[in-house]
């Protein structure tokens, strides 16, 4: 039983943890784009998908995000003029070492990932159908957004693969395949996705602290990984869809039910079905960072597999940071009291961002 002074501490706490808590999708990143690089005969064909409103940020369309998918797409044909300077601007195109300008054909809006994008196809004259090309990407990232990405799908001639267009990895030559840097390249991705996934990260750690010895550990997380890994392939490969409207409060409310649960019963024969079914929750929401576009290849299952990786490697070092401190602290008399306090915390930023991003 508490006594009124940490029953004070405990209701501070709390509000801290309201009061500085993350919007409603508790990740930061934004302005995740999308690019389809294919050549054919006589040009190359690049679609580029950015999300809509970011794109406003830096060319002027004067879209309202309650306006009709019909008016959008028409604000871009609009502007078609301005967004086409700001492509030429900072998406740059070179074949056979000589930079081509490209011509921007269609132009749509769609949804992906729960949000609104901009489809821009842009076509570079290719007479020669060279192999030699080179794109240099810098969109958003010096005038809007530096944590931005796009992660790119080509093919080309019969090379095919995927890329991660980031602030340090602007620069991608077409005629190379290097399938280890490609592994590289998505495993940060992944890495990256986790860090900045904070409901992710807070389930990891309802879980850790729910958790007794470092078996109990590997066990739970080891369930979590198998579950996350079926709906992160099958959503990321479009085979399966889920609304992010849906996935994304679940999440939240799988993070309150996780410390709940810890606090009301302390052994729950049914945890590893639980926990297995909230891993396929947060496998649709991992995808979220990686919508793999085209066929099935083996490209694609590299890049999935290193996404993958990236998210445990995150995971780990999650674990590894919390848990040892944890099972020294827990030598002393008051360790329960902390961890009272702490689930207490958890759950109630869980139950808010399940009712935030309800009411979003």
């Amino acid at each position: 039983m508490f006594t009124k002074h940490r029953t004070i501490i405990v209701i501070l706490m709390l509000c801290f943890g309201l009061l500085a808590a993350p919007p409603a999708s508790a990740h930061t990143d934004n302005s995740e784009g999308f690019s389809k690089v294919s050549g054919e005969p006589g040009k190359l064909r690049y679609h580029l998908m950015l999300d809509y409103f970011e794109l406003g940020r830096v060319v002027m369309l004067e879209a309202m995000p309650d306006m009709p998918a019909t008016e959008l797409a028409r604000k871009l044909e609009e502007n078609r003029a301005a967004i086409l300077t700001y492509i030429q601007d900072n998406l740059k195109v070179y074949i056979n070492g000589q930079p081509v300008d490209g011509a921007l054909v269609q132009s749509w809006v769609d949804t992906r990932i729960g949000r609104l994008y901009a489809n821009l196809v842009l076509d570079y004259p290719n007479a020669s159908n060279s192999n030699a090309v080179e794109i240099s990407y810098g969109i958003f990232f010096d005038d809007n957004d530096e944590l931005h990405r796009n992660i790119t799908s080509y093919e080309l001639n019969g090379r095919e693969g995927q890329y991660v267009f980031s602030a340090l990895n602007r620069g991608l030559p077409l005629g190379e395949t290097w399938y280890i840097g490609q592994a590289m390249r998505f495993i940060q991705l992944g890495f990256h996705h986790i860090m900045i996934g904070l409901d992710h990260i807070l389930f990891v750690v309802a879980l850790v602290l729910t958790s007794k010895s470092v078996r109990d550990v590997l066990k739970t997380v080891t369930i979590f990984t198998l579950a996350h890994s079926v709906t992160l392939g099958l959503t990321a490969l479009n085979i399966i869809s889920v609304p992010s409207e849906t996935v994304e409060p679940l999440i939240a409310l799988s993070i309150a039910y996780v410390a709940i649960e810890t606090c009301i019963m302390r052994q729950n024969k049914a945890r590893p079905y639980i926990v297995f079914g909230f891993g396929l929750m947060h496998g649709v929401g991992f995808a979220g960072a990686l919508e793999l576009t085209g066929p099935l290849k083996a490209s694609s299952l590299l890049s999935l597999g290193a996404f993958n990786i990236g998210v445990e490697l995150g995971q780990l070092l999650v674990i590894g940071l919390l848990f040892v401190p944890l099972l020294l602290v827990r030598r002393y008399n008051w360790a329960r009291r902390v961890e009272a306090v702490a689930m207490v915390s958890v759950f109630a930023l869980g139950f808010f961002w399940y009712w935030e991003r309800m009411l979003a």
